[in-house]
């Protein structure tokens, strides 16, 4: 409370617990003597703003009402409307739920802690879920959102490829916005802008402590966005064939009907000895991918069966022969494993790994910068087009 940010905190706590008393969160009942009390055991709290709970958990949680906002309330989950109103839990993902007649027309929302798609056969459907969905829970429209930025000059890239980007050992500078503006970076790439992921993942490791030239690094983004606002994910036909292309260290991306539907840009954890065991690290975690992908859409009653196996392109031919190959002689058990996961994979007709060019490797971006010509390219591959 004596923070100089106290009325930000006093109007988040205030949207927060009105949202937890519309929405019928939680069931106010007396603390019982848990495990957690009877060892004196440190509990600490973590937030999601006006999220529902959406599962339910083997255990049961107590939580203390802040001081000033202590009311009653009973639990009335997202979960339990649109199940009782027709839908069904898609089994991979459990935020997909669907409700299709026997004629194949139908709705699917998915949910993403508290905003959502809908997709319907018909702008019908969609109507129908939505009036549905606005009668149950308190629906909000968040509208365009600006950063001071739509006056900027656009570049043709969005990141600097001669940046070297360090540790700021000054203060900081403007740290709260600068993680309101990483963060809404993330929201785009995650949602629409795989070709910004590498340098907001970049971006990223800074929030704690960013410096001046961080900031640079950030307008140099909303500057790229600014020259390709009319880009959108265009996807061709009715294909059903899924492919990835990946590249070493920590970059994967999924097509389907020549857009993408997946992507990641991230550094490793697992400790590797060699480029070619990391390059089998990234492998391993596009496979992952690649089944739960397969999972999901099998869930789909529009999707045709049988799924066909999904073509994984990857940019080093030692770990395609790897990836082949019957033994594993490698000296790190969890590399074993892995490689033991990868065959089976391929055995089963879940995917299979096919060699691409580096030039030609549409996951090239998301493990470093690129210059302006190479970035259309490769944004054109991944479906994103002027519309």
């Amino acid at each position: 409370m004596a923070s100089k940010d106290v009325h930000f905190w006093k109007e988040a706590i205030h949207d927060e617990i009105d949202s937890i008393m519309h929405n019928n969160t939680w069931v106010l009942a007396d603390l019982p003597p848990t495990f957690a009390a009877i060892h004196n055991l440190v509990i600490h709290q973590m937030d999601v703003k006006t999220a529902f709970l959406n599962g339910d958990l083997d255990e049961e949680i107590y939580m203390k009402q802040p001081k000033g906002f202590v009311m009653p309330g009973n639990e009335h989950k997202f979960d339990d409307v649109v199940l009782s109103n027709g839908f069904a839990l898609n089994q991979a993902d459990k935020c997909v739920y669907r409700k299709f007649d026997t004629s194949g027309k139908g709705v699917m929302i998915c949910l993403y802690v508290d905003d959502m798609l809908i997709f319907g056969t018909d702008l019908e459907e969609v109507d129908k879920t939505k009036k549905f969905l606005s009668y149950s829970f308190d629906m909000k429209d968040m509208g365009k959102a600006e950063f001071n930025f739509e006056n900027c000059s656009p570049i043709s890239s969005p990141i600097d490829t001669s940046l070297k980007l360090l540790p700021n050992k000054g203060s900081p500078v403007s740290q709260l916005e600068y993680s309101r503006d990483i963060g809404c970076l993330m929201y785009a790439m995650i949602s629409t802008r795989p070709d910004i992921a590498y340098a907001v993942g970049r971006l990223s490791r800074y929030t704690s402590n960013p410096s001046s030239h961080d900031w640079q690094a950030v307008s140099r983004v909303f500057k790229y966005l600014k020259g390709t606002m009319n880009y959108g994910l265009t996807y061709s036909g009715y294909p059903s064939v899924l492919e990835d292309d990946h590249s070493s260290t920590s970059g994967q991306v999924f097509l389907l009907g020549r857009g993408a539907i997946s992507w990641a840009s991230k550094k490793q954890t697992c400790i590797t000895n060699s480029t070619m065991d990391s390059e089998f690290v990234a492998l391993y975690a596009a496979g992952k991918e690649a089944e739960w992908l397969r999972n999901l859409i099998y869930e789909i009653p529009l999707w045709p069966k049988p799924i066909s196996t999904i073509s994984i392109r990857c940019d080093s031919a030692v770990t395609l022969a790897k990836a082949y190959s019957q033994v594993y002689n490698g000296k790190s058990r969890h590399l074993g494993v892995r490689h033991r996961m990868i065959r089976e994979l391929i055995m089963t007709g879940v995917i299979s790994v096919e060699f691409v060019r580096t030039q030609l490797n549409l996951a090239d971006h998301l493990t470093k910068g690129l210059a302006r010509n190479l970035v259309h390219k490769v944004a054109i591959g991944m479906g994103l087009k002027s519309s």
